[in-house]
């Protein structure tokens, strides 16, 4: 299931930085061009659009990579 949620995640980061050929979620945010507020935003409403899951205020504010949207899935599909 982990894999799933990476490929998708992938997916939807590609649609949201197009600029990049590959994706790699262990990258800080940094590290991404134009990861700004509105599209951490972006990110977390299509995210959120994809898994059918809603995040809360303080985990979409502790996201520093794309990795950690991961058990955050995990746990909100899990229910």
């Amino acid at each position: 299931m982990e894999k799933d949620i990476e490929f998708k995640l992938k997916k939807i980061f590609l649609k949201i930085f197009p600029n990049f050929n590959d994706v790699n979620l262990h990258k800080n945010r940094d590290s991404f061009e134009n990861w700004d507020s509105l599209n951490h935003l972006q990110l977390v409403s299509e995210i959120e659009t994809i898994f059918k899951i809603s995040l809360e205020m303080d985990e979409i504010a502790n996201i520093e990579k794309g990795a950690d949207f991961v058990p955050l899935i995990l746990k909100k599909v899990k229910r």
